[in-house]
């Protein structure tokens, strides 16, 4: 028992355990990342002190090419030469002059940059003074040009152009005077030329961070191949023109510094093993100790909760806590003992009381004192048992409407069951279903009366919504539908009679009623949809100044009506939304549709288009009576609707719910405000560029 997961004494161990180890761990990790870093900066230092390095040497190799060039483009023999145009001993004069100067490119260009004399790779010659690193036929060279001037009559004889080859040769002398390893690779990563062992793959360079070598900038990574593993670092090689046509890199192999690296980890973890291991094994002997004395009155307790009451309890005198626990143990004893001659007799209405309830009970006496209160009604009404116990039960339980009467007058009868509605204690309106019972105690006491309450609110707002709902879709079809009615009655009467301007005004409440069954049938669907979880949009570049004119051109016969002038106000150069044309569209509809049937009629509409950062707003204002900040606050919520000026409701409630759906779907934003003179404005932003989007 003394390993047993839920004991206190294994607790103790494994928190004495955990506690070395995050002691240990605490000292040891930071010391550990601390070194390791500092070994990181300080490898790192020394690759970039070797670029600078190679650099420069580069830079040296640069100023000897020119300098050569220079100088045999100054020499007499040249200048006669090529003056002479005496190409059978150009060549072996620059191939000797080649030998001396240890170098690998040397070749003489006429006036034309073409090679006529040495061994030239290139078929065009580079222009006159000009140094650069070029790649040549695939292979990296730096090559140098100088311009080989007659002195009588002054005039240009050619070019002279000298270079190396960035081959292993040269790169082994990098190695030498830098210490670290050098290549020579195409901007795109493709390695040319490398002191690296062989079998090394450039391509596995790991982000550390990933150098951007199709860029020509210097960067940072790790190379690894074979088990090797090297810092890299690179810096742009330019041509003559200053472009980058060549990368140069510097390796630094780190095998060592990683072999150290894990070396201090694995006795990292070693030593606070050890230590752990160490400190378990003593705390394991130390609580034995110390718990022994709780294990035995753990061993009474379980023989008196198993019935033995009269089990002997151990005292003892240290520490003082077990002690103060053994001597509660005995009151506790004693206690329980008398107790059970007081309960026995309770015993038996406990049972029947609990049998009772259903989600909660209270009782109360003939003067109407509450006598007990369950958790259930607790959790209902908000009044604790203790503090309702002794208060009048019309007290704890206000019905929610005055003039009413009071609790007790709408108590059913025994039996009977009846719903009430009530205020908690918070103030909030609950509709509680009561069934009332008589109880008689066992031992005589006053007879009480017991009732047990269940919330029905939900299902009496549910029933009430659903009632609201039928009402008004019922009048809202009842209505245009009789306008329908009786338009093609008169129609089919009178045809023949009546001319087209008439029949075109006929129609014109026809058209009226059609639009509103359609936006009614629209915002229904679009609210069958959004409950279902299927609203989805389909997003594509739109011109708001389109969607503004498909909107207007809907609603046009009901501005037209009601004699009702818009106005849109817009800045030039508005871009594209990634939007749903169609739901967009249908947004514009009903805030126009709203704003048309909340204004006096002959007044202006206005709509306002503008950009902003990285979304469009557009905004509708009226100048109707304007919305209370009461009810702005529930206007976006299904079958939420305000009555008209005249007095009238219109639709059912779910237009603006539908509106603020769709744009919080884009992603956007919608709101209500007064407008200055009076009205309201309503505004919605859309994000110029969205996702695909669905609920």
């Amino acid at each position: 028992m003394f390993f047993h997961a839920r004991s206190f004494s294994t607790r103790l161990v494994v928190g004495l355990f955990v506690l070395i180890l995050l002691t240990t761990f605490s000292a040891g990790v930071p010391a550990f990342w601390v070194t390791r870093s500092q070994l990181e900066r300080q490898v790192w230092s020394q690759l970039d002190n070797a670029q600078q390095a190679t650099l420069s040497l580069l830079q040296a190799e640069q100023e000897r090419l020119a300098s050569l060039a220079t100088v045999l483009a100054e020499r007499p023999t040249l200048r006669r030469l090529a003056r002479e145009q005496v190409l059978a001993e150009l060549g072996p004069y620059l191939q000797d002059f080649q030998v001396q100067s240890e170098l690998d490119i040397l070749f003489f260009c006429n006036l034309d940059n073409r090679p006529v004399a040495g061994e030239a790779p290139l078929p065009d010659c580079p222009e006159p003074l000009s140094v650069g690193f070029e790649l040549v036929d695939g292979r990296p060279a730096l090559l140098a040009s100088w311009p080989v001037d007659d002195e009588t009559p002054a005039r240009s004889l050619g070019t002279t152009v000298v270079g190396i080859w960035l081959n292993e040769r040269f790169l082994d002398r990098l190695v030498a005077d830098t210490g670290v390893e050098q290549s020579i690779l195409l901007p795109d990563g493709a390695r040319l030329a490398s002191s690296l062992p062989a079998g090394t793959d450039p391509s596995r360079l790991s982000p550390e961070p990933v150098p951007d070598l199709s860029a020509g900038r210097p960067g940072r990574g790790v190379l690894s191949s074979d088990g090797r593993r090297y810092y890299v670092t690179h810096s742009p090689l330019a041509d003559s023109d200053g472009r980058t046509v060549l990368l140069s890199e510097v390796a630094l192999p780190v095998n060592d510094l990683i072999a150290a690296e894990n070396q201090a980890l694995l006795i990292l973890a070693a030593s606070t093993s050890l230590v752990a291991i160490l400190g378990a094994l003593l705390g394991v002997w130390y609580v034995r100790q110390l718990a022994r004395p709780l294990q035995q009155l753990t061993d009474v307790a379980e023989q008196v909760s198993l019935g033995d009451l009269m089990v002997p309890i151990p005292l003892f005198s240290d520490p003082i806590e077990i002690s103060t626990l053994a001597t509660a143990l005995h009151k506790s004893q004693a206690s329980m003992l008398h107790a059970l001659e007081e309960r026995s007799q309770a015993r038996d209405w406990l049972n029947t009381l609990i049998q009772s309830i259903v989600e909660g009970v209270v009782t109360f006496d003939a003067q109407g004192y509450v006598t007990f209160l369950s958790q259930g009604v607790e959790a209902l009404i908000g009044w604790r048992s203790e503090e309702a116990v002794g208060r009048q039960v019309n007290d704890i339980f206000p019905l929610a409407e005055e003039g009413e009467g009071q609790f007790l007058d709408h108590i059913p009868p025994p039996g009977d069951k009846r719903q009430v509605g009530v205020l908690t204690r918070s103030g909030k309106a609950l509709v509680l279903a009561i069934t009332g019972a008589r109880l008689v105690p066992p031992n005589g006491d006053t007879v009480q009366v017991a009732l047990v309450l269940r919330d029905v609110t939900q299902e009496e707002a549910l029933h009430h919504l659903r009632s609201y709902f039928l009402a008004n879709i019922s009048h809202e079809f009842r209505t245009p539908l009789s306008t329908l009615n009786a338009s093609m009655e008169l129609l089919m009467d009178q045809a023949a009679d009546l001319s087209a301007a008439e029949m075109r005004e006929l129609l014109k409440p026809t058209y009226l009623s059609l639009h509103g069954l359609q936006t009614l049938i629209d915002n229904l669907l679009e609210s069958s949809t959004i409950e279902a979880g299927r609203f989805v949009l389909h997003r594509r570049p739109v011109d708001l100044k389109q969607i503004v004119h498909d909107a207007l051109r809907v609603v046009q016969p009901l501005l037209e009506r009601r004699h009702q002038p818009v106005s849109v106000d817009e800045l030039a150069g508005l871009p594209a939304v990634n939007a749903d044309p169609g739901r967009l569209t249908q947004v514009l509809v009903n805030l126009l549709s709203n704003a048309s049937k909340y204004s006096p009629i002959g007044q202006p509409i206005d709509i306002y288009l503008e950009g902003k950062d990285d979304v469009l707003r557009v905004a509708v204002a009226d100048r109707g009576p304007g919305i209370s900040s009461a009810d702005q606050v529930n206007l976006f919520r299904r079958f939420v609707r305000l009555d008209a000026r005249d007095g009238e409701q219109y639709g059912i409630g779910l237009g603006l719910y539908v509106v603020k759906t769709t744009i919080e779907t884009h992603g956007g934003r919608i709101g209500v405000e007064d407008r200055p003179g009076g009205g309201t404005i309503f505004w919605f932003e859309v994000p110029l560029h969205q996702e695909e989007t669905s609920l």
